[in-house]
């Protein structure tokens, strides 16, 4: 299990200025909804939004900590 500011953590570590809205989509801390508003991401396409977010959670991920996430970005 994570919590939802570990998981801020990660994303804000490689975007410190991101907005990070999740919602835990099981009630199991393992499954969640996550929403990344970041300037960074203005020019990038979505898929390589989602990639280097996944990149954050990588770590997470590998430890079990995290199973799944479903990934929504924007730049505003």
């Amino acid at each position: 299990m994570i919590t939802p500011q570990e998981i801020t953590t990660l994303i804000q570590a490689e975007y410190p200025n991101a907005k990070v809205d999740l919602l835990d989509k099981t009630g199991m801390s393992d499954h969640f909804i996550i929403r990344v508003v970041t300037p960074a991401f203005d020019g990038v396409g979505i898929m390589d939004r989602h990639r280097a977010v996944m990149k954050c959670l990588e770590p997470a991920m590998q430890d079990g900590r995290l199973h799944a996430v479903e990934l929504q970005t924007a730049t505003a």
